[in-house]
């Protein structure tokens, strides 16, 4: 049972997910670069994050996956995920430049930007080591709410605990399906976690 719901979180919280989950958080605060947006703008951002962060990486997976490229979707060997997040990289990059065209506060590219080096440093450390990647969008979340909450003087302790309780059933769930060891996932938060707080703390 435990491993069922380890599953069942594993997909909730995965990692192409987050992005759309994150956008949607930072649309929805209590602050004034969200408060300016109108309601109808708010759902076509998220619908645009969606599909360009979620929806077009998962179409190419399934094609790596029917030419052998990938064996699963799990990805479990560290040669298998080389073409997946360089895809990922390039779409990510795509977000970020049709988020950046659009006239709302550059919160929401530093975000974009922040999430699309991301990408790139998981990619470069992958060469090296596996590393948890459903742990570094984690970290990216939590990196993403502290360095807003830092830099621009926004309360959102809330917000910030949730992360972290979040963060914690993710990574217990990934060490429940032997996805990871303790090193890759602590590594994956703390990686997602200060490249995203570095973005926001440099503006």
């Amino acid at each position: 049972m435990e491993k069922i719901l380890a599953r069942i979180f594993s997909y909730i919280f995965h990692p192409l997910l987050v992005p759309t989950y994150t956008m949607a958080i930072l649309l929805n605060m209590q602050a004034y670069f969200a408060l300016i947006i109108p309601e109808e703008a708010k759902w076509r951002l998220i619908g645009i994050v969606f599909l360009v962060t979620f929806v077009f990486p998962g179409i190419l997976s399934y094609f790596f996956l029917r030419t052998g490229i990938i064996n699963s979707f799990e990805m479990e060997t560290r040669q298998e995920r080389v073409f997946p997040l360089l895809i990922t990289a390039i779409f990510f990059y795509l977000n970020y430049y049709l988020i950046n065209g659009v006239e709302i506060s550059p919160v929401y590219a530093y975000f974009a930007i922040g999430a699309t080096s991301l990408v790139i440093v998981t990619l470069l450390i992958n060469f090296f080591w596996k590393i948890s990647m459903h742990m570094v969008a984690m970290g990216a979340l939590f990196g993403t709410l502290l360095g807003i909450s830092l830099a621009l003087y926004v309360s959102i302790p809330k917000l910030i605990f949730a992360s972290v309780i979040i963060a914690g059933l993710t990574g217990f769930a990934r060490l429940k399906l032997s996805a990871h060891d303790p090193a890759q996932i602590y590594t994956g938060f703390l990686t997602g976690a200060i490249v995203m707080l570095v973005f926001f703390l440099a503006v």
